[in-house]
């Protein structure tokens, strides 16, 4: 930690915090163009700040893992029973006798998984007159709070992320609420009936405003009904909160497949008891042991996997995919 934002954050009275820090920046900067993936540009001769801006993957390892996520080994937790899917040749001989998919249980290693944080910059002009250089604040989103449990790891991460993206970082107290912060962070769960695609489409296009920076959301959505309806759900979901965005569907109390609409690398079937689950905030949905949930990566023949996947999950608990194995 930097002695002068630690010397910051001991200075803040209340639990809410904002990573932020002013910078002195010289113009020819921002005319090169220096600033431009966070929103700060040139126009017309006068400076415009358009952010926020999503800080690009390519700026640092923890800008990389705020757009992408990671996950962590853990060798000192207990290993877990995971079910795996993969793909193998019939007889010895795929070239001949095709292939099938293959479902296999064994003890491993758990892994304690970060989902995608989505944090944005906001840039904010303070003062312009018109010289060689400027002041710029950079703020991050969204705001932390100090009382919880994933404090620490956010912040060292939050600090991270500004800091490589635009040289500088801190951290002040905000006129925030509580409500604020629980916005930015809770994710606010739909469940919408089952039926055809273009019914869930149509409920889930009158929900509240989608983010701008969910790709295709249409096609990406009438994609994964098709997929699901294959299965029978009891009902679709849809989680909207601050800067994630995610959507399933629900087979059991204990059996949910989502997927994060804005990041879309990976899907998750989950088994913990979704009632608890619905509850928990976006920043530590997935952040604890994996021995709850299985993450399929988009990769070649996904699909497939999480197909072969979900149909031993609804076996295993009396449940039979719509028009197989009647």
């Amino acid at each position: 930690m930097p002695p002068h934002v630690q010397s910051q954050l001991d200075s803040v009275d209340g639990n809410l915090i904002v990573i932020a820090a002013t910078k002195k920046i010289p113009r020819a900067d921002i005319e090169a163009g220096l600033y431009a993936h966070l929103g700060l540009s040139l126009n017309g001769g006068a400076i415009v700040a358009a952010g926020p801006a999503l800080p690009p993957a390519d700026a640092g390892k923890w800008s990389k893992r705020n757009v992408f996520g990671y996950d962590i080994k853990r060798t000192d937790w207990p290993m877990v029973t995971k079910t795996y899917v993969f793909e193998t040749p019939n007889f010895g001989d795929a070239a001949t006798y095709g292939t099938h998919m293959h479902v296999w249980e064994r003890e491993v290693y758990q892994h304690q998984v970060f989902e995608p944080q989505g944090m944005m910059i906001h840039p904010e002009l303070l003062r312009d007159e018109g010289g060689g250089h400027l002041a710029v604040k950079f703020s991050l989103s969204p705001i932390l709070d100090k009382s919880r449990p994933e404090f620490e790891l956010m912040l060292l991460w939050s600090l991270n992320v500004l800091q490589e993206n635009t040289g500088v970082t801190g951290g002040f107290a905000t006129d925030a609420t509580e409500d604020d912060y629980i916005s930015t962070v809770a994710l606010d769960w739909q469940i919408f009936p089952p039926g055809t695609i273009d019914e869930v489409i149509a409920r889930l296009r009158g929900a509240p405003a989608r983010p701008s920076n969910e790709p295709d959301f249409d096609r990406h959505v009438r994609d994964r009904v098709r997929f699901f309806n294959k299965f029978n759900p009891a009902a679709y979901i849809r989680g909207q909160g601050g800067f994630g965005s995610y959507f399933g569907a629900q087979f059991a109390d204990d059996l949910v497949v989502f997927e994060n609409l804005r990041y879309g690398n990976a899907v998750y079937v989950l088994y913990e008891n979704w009632d608890e689950a619905s509850q928990r905030s976006r920043i530590d949905l997935l952040r604890d042991h994996d021995a709850k949930f299985d993450r399929i990566i988009h990769n070649d023949n996904w699909e497939e996997r999480l197909a072969v996947l979900l149909q031993a999950k609804l076996e295993s608990r009396g449940l039979r995919r719509r028009g197989i194995f009647r």
